[in-house]
């Protein structure tokens, strides 16, 4: 059996200030990509990682919110015209609809804000992650990038926990992680810092072992050259000191011959779809 070997694709860009995501950046603009992954595995069937942001037709669904308008207007993302989430599935032969599982790295918005556009796929997250958001208030969770209007009302029956699978080793640094397709092909790796039960994903089987770092930083240059960004950028994460340990874990695994990827990195990666599909319209 080949390896599982998940592809990537953008969804969205959000333009800032190089300077505000690495520290000693310029001041120009750079897009930060808002990447959405898919496998496919017997177990899991047609799988994404993340959803992504919403786009004006999943708003149209939705009760408005005061404080994701706000969350708009301050981050300006670009949605872009096309529904690039169908359009990469396209690339495959899958519709939305053939969608069985949902892998969620973490709730902020620009990684659920597509989950009602699933009505029937299974939802894996962290234990963790669904507790606090549950304990949390609404405006609590809003202060922190999450919100309700875009969690399913029928989550609870849809719902699964990563910690509920085995515990296996993960190459690396990256210490034990969760068997998810217990096959040893897929592991969810705990990085906590940016929010709460926040994880990236590992993919050791590959010929080079994979980590998807997720939101572990905005961009790879910023762990590998030791520039993370100062204030305002680090109001983002949730806890500062556990968020470095994140970023010296991920460095540890670059550096023994592991291959990282994160979400909003502008560059282009290898587990990308082609460049066409990449181009902005």
């Amino acid at each position: 059996m080949s390896p599982l070997s998940p592809r990537f694709f953008t969804t969205s860009f959000l333009p800032v200030r190089e300077r505000l995501v690495l520290k000693g950046g310029r001041w120009r603009k750079t897009d930060l990509r808002v990447r959405v992954g898919y496998f496919h595995h017997e177990t899991t069937g047609h799988s994404l990682i993340d959803t992504g942001y919403f786009n004006a037709g999943t708003l149209q669904g939705l009760k408005k919110s005061a404080f994701l308008e706000i969350y708009r207007a301050l981050l300006s993302p670009s949605t872009l015209a096309n529904d690039r989430l169908s359009i990469g599935l396209a690339r495959f032969g899958v519709t939305t609809k053939q969608i069985q599982t949902i892998l969620i790295t973490h709730f902020h918005a620009d990684h659920i804000g597509r989950l009602h556009d699933f009505p029937d796929a299974k939802i894996m997250c962290s234990r963790k992650a669904w507790t606090i958001y549950r304990s949390n208030s609404r405006i609590k969770n809003a202060l922190s990038g999450v919100f309700d209007v875009l969690v399913p009302d029928d989550i609870d029956k849809r719902l699964a926990f990563f910690e509920d699978h085995p515990v296996a080793n993960a190459p690396g640094a990256l210490g034990n992680g969760y068997d998810l397709l217990e096959d040893g092909s897929l592991l969810a790796i705990d990085l906590p810092g940016h929010a709460a039960g926040h994880v990236g994903f590992c993919f050791p089987r590959l010929p080079v072992p994979l980590f998807y770092a997720t939101d572990s930083q905005w961009l790879i240059k910023a762990i590998l050259e030791n520039r993370a960004p100062g204030f305002p950028a680090s109001l983002v994460g949730a806890d500062r000191e556990a968020l470095r340990s994140s970023m010296r874990k991920v460095e540890a695994f670059v550096k023994d011959g592991g291959e990282v990827m994160l979400c909003h990195d502008p560059n282009g990666h290898p587990y990308d779809l082609n460049a066409e599909l990449e181009a902005r319209l």
